[in-house]
């Protein structure tokens, strides 16, 4: 199987959370981001972002795959309290899938389950695990062209969450390509120099909910966010990558909740569309196309 096919995979696997390209596979990566937020209503501040993600895909006898993934990501806000409190949030994902194929791989249907761990707290707690899960039906129309659809269900503090998911892969020549999955990633890649410099713009949505236990007078925290990037990579080898990107938050919203589901006054922190920018640099054990 392609690693065009092994990266969208990995895309479902984290919904978006970071989703890295169309044309490539992550055996693992490491990455930093510090956001410089400037609110309006409230002091400025920043966010620093650790995250790492392990992937990996076993084909067995019939040519399907079985698969499983590993991400974690530290939040860490800086010169801001929450409720009149610190907060940093902790998230631990670990999933697992089947890929089967028929017709020749012109179709091919993949599920998954996964479970999330989210809290103030480094240490995941079975009890408070959300689950979750998707399929994707994809159809190969061509060496160039894919389009893909399923159904995605997450569970949140608060709620849980099923809406479509949905999407293309178009390659219309070597020099670039677009990667769109409706609602949490688009990406276009244009190769400066084939195995060596790449570049181009990438939007990312994610939408995540964290049990907080060390304060409280809170109950759970929402953050949701979308992030516009463009983004330069250098490949040092056949599997090193190191990539920087430098980013504008359209939609950075967090907001702390209490028992009753009702929002807590003075902390939610809404976004400015020109005041939220981000840099982000990492290391990639990757694979091409």
């Amino acid at each position: 199987m392609k690693f065009s096919t092994l990266f969208l995979i990995i895309t479902m696997t984290a919904f978006s959370m970071h989703s890295l390209g169309q044309s490539f596979f992550d055996v693992g990566n490491l990455s930093y981001e510090n956001v410089n937020y400037r609110p309006g209503s409230e002091q400025n501040y920043n966010v620093v972002k650790f995250s790492a993600r392990l992937n990996y895909g076993h084909q067995i006898k019939n040519e399907d795959y079985l698969l499983v993934f590993y991400s974690g990501e530290i939040f860490k806000f800086q010169d801001i309290s929450i409720a009149g409190d610190d907060l940093d949030l902790y998230a631990n994902f670990i999933g697992a899938g089947y890929l089967h194929f028929w017709k020749n791989k012109k179709w091919s249907l993949l599920t998954q389950v996964r479970f999330k761990f989210n809290s103030d707290e480094f240490n995941p707690l079975i009890k408070y695990a959300q689950t979750g899960g998707w399929f994707l039906l994809t159809n190969k129309r061509s060496e160039k062209l894919n389009f893909f659809a399923g159904m995605y269900f997450n569970q949140e503090v608060e709620k849980t969450l099923i809406f479509p998911i949905g999407g293309l892969h178009w390659i219309p020549n070597n020099k670039w390509n677009l990667y769109v999955l409706i609602p949490s990633n688009i990406r276009f890649e244009y190769i400066l120099k084939k195995e060596c410099w790449y570049t181009g713009i990438e939007s990312d949505w994610t939408l995540n909910s964290y049990r907080v236990h060390k304060n409280p007078g809170i109950y759970y925290f929402r953050k949701e966010t979308l992030n516009t990037s463009v983004f330069i990579e250098k490949q040092f080898s056949k599997s090193i990558v190191i990539f920087g990107k430098i980013g504008n938050y359209q939609l950075n919203d967090f907001e702390a909740y209490d028992l009753q589901n009702n929002l807590i006054p003075n902390s939610s922190l809404d976004s400015n569309l020109i005041d939220n920018l981000s840099l982000q640099v990492g290391m990639a054990f990757r694979l091409r196309d």
